[in-house]
């Protein structure tokens, strides 16, 4: 077994932890900022208002806001509430993952914006990528392959070659971030695969989409790449429409 496909396996299972109530109520308050309900400047009520509200100990809410100041979100004022914040994307990264997977138009819009970026990836990808990194990234559409040979349906394969085709365009500003919004690509390549993409046929389609993709980067053509992956996604926000809002159908 490589140590790839060790790191794989390890990333299979995550511990299960039970959620002290203080974090319930600093994730709350950090999904109202995500969701563009509280803003920065805007004052919080008080600890025991917020308790009442939330039913839960003035203890927990004190814990909750001491965790927010503590990563820079909030402003304790003693005796006037407290105050919101800059934020960043890490900071609400957990949050946002709770607002999309509570609204699946929100999905969509992230499957809108990927066909985008990634395409531009995949022609700065077939620029600059060296011959290491095509190699990795035919390993996992070699992985697709078997995979739907044996029947399973394997997303972790799919977002670990399109995390490479961003590795492969060499961009920093780029690579950060995806690494801000890497959780988010992982869930919308789970969603889709899992609930659109679960026919023998569809399957097919994206592995041949996969392989398309591939050609392009491999053979350093940036139009056959961009083009290829710019289908691909296309197809995917049509099918996702097609399954959830067919009324949002050209």
């Amino acid at each position: 077994m490589t140590t790839r496909q060790r790191n794989m396996k390890d990333d299979l299972f995550q511990p299960i932890r039970v959620e002290k109530v203080s974090e319930k109520v600093a994730k709350q308050i950090m999904g109202l900022i995500a969701d563009g309900v509280l803003k920065v400047g805007d004052r919080l009520p008080s600890e025991r208002d917020l308790a009442e509200r939330m039913g839960v100990s003035r203890t927990s809410v004190r814990e909750a806001l001491q965790q927010l100041e503590a990563k820079g979100i909030i402003q304790i004022v003693h005796g006037g509430g407290s105050i919101i914040q800059n934020v960043t994307a890490q900071d609400i990264q957990k949050p946002i993952e709770l607002y999309i997977e509570q609204d699946k138009r929100r999905v969509l819009e992230l499957a809108e914006l990927r066909a985008v970026m990634e395409a531009w990836a995949a022609r700065e990808a077939a620029k600059n990528r060296t011959e290491q990194e095509v190699e990795t990234i035919r390993e996992y559409l070699e992985e697709m392959e078997k995979d739907l040979l044996r029947g399973v349906i394997n997303y972790k394969a799919d977002f670990r070659y399109h995390l490479e085709i961003a590795s492969a365009t060499h961009n920093g500003i780029y690579l950060h971030i995806i690494d801000n919004i890497y959780n988010l690509i992982y869930y919308s390549i789970k969603i889709h695969r899992e609930t659109v993409f679960t026919g023998k046929e569809a399957q097919e389609k994206i592995l041949d989409h996969h392989r398309k993709i591939f050609r392009g980067i491999k053979n350093g053509d940036p139009d056959e790449a961009e083009s290829a992956m710019r289908e691909h996604l296309e197809f995917v926000v049509q099918e996702f429409k097609r399954k959830y809002y067919p009324e949002l159908l050209e």
